[in-house]
């Protein structure tokens, strides 16, 4: 099982982040049956997860403990579960899943591609933390592509940067050949920032660390998750 990015207990119920990586075997929901899907996800985290059919959006979907296991739950980039004993997931090869970990035990889950924060995302995934009153506690950033990797338009920059709340150079990087690109982990930063949330964890580059698959840089066609992992409330 892959070692957890984040561990924390909250809302009474244990919560780890976990990351598979291209060694689990590719977990896309469009190309691998769901039988196999689930014998996947077993074999990684433990259990069955859950996903959504992520579209660079900002459409939120909600999961709980008394709908049956599907693998895609619906059409949406923000998955939200208030319920102990469940794994929701985000799935990516270069995207940022980010997950947010509140004080009354809501967890959210945010595919952030560039799109997706331009679109809002981030902003979605605080105010679906806060509607029934919840605060957010934790905030994980998994793998997802570094500045080193996205080399990147300046129109396309500032739009982003304007989403989270930056200046373009805020979210602005350097590829090693002197190209301008985005700072995927500095756009979450500043969006996190804006409501102030504090980004506690952010993982690896998928494009410089070949354990991950990366749609960018290798042309990978496979997926890996990022898995919440929630525990049953403590008694």
């Amino acid at each position: 099982m892959p070692s957890p990015l984040f561990e924390c207990t909250l809302g009474g119920r244990d919560v780890r982040i976990i990351a598979t990586d291209r060694s689990d075997g590719d977990i896309h929901p469009e190309r691998v049956p769901s039988g196999e899907l689930a014998t996947r996800q077993r074999s990684a985290t433990g259990r069955k997860w859950t996903m959504v059919d992520e579209v660079h959006g900002t459409d939120v979907v909600d999961v709980t403990a008394a709908d049956p296991w599907m693998p895609v739950v619906g059409v949406g980039d923000v998955i939200v579960t208030r319920d102990a004993d469940l794994h929701i997931a985000v799935w990516s090869a270069d995207c940022a899943p980010l997950f947010l970990l509140a004080d009354d035990g809501t967890t959210v889950g945010a595919h952030a591609g560039w799109k997706g924060i331009a679109a809002g995302v981030i902003d979605v995934a605080v105010e679906t933390v806060r509607r029934d009153g919840g605060q957010v506690r934790a905030a994980v950033l998994g793998q997802a592509i570094g500045p080193c990797c996205y080399e990147f338009g300046h129109d396309d920059l500032a739009v982003v940067a304007q989403r989270v709340h930056a200046r373009p150079a805020e979210v602005t990087g350097r590829t090693p050949g002197g190209n301008t690109s985005l700072d995927v982990i500095a756009a979450v930063r500043s969006g996190l920032d804006h409501h102030g949330v504090a980004l506690d964890v952010a993982g690896p580059c998928t494009g410089c660390d070949d354990r991950w698959f990366s749609h960018r840089i290798r042309g990978d066609r496979g997926r890996h998750a990022t898995v919440a992992s929630i525990g049953p409330e403590s008694q």
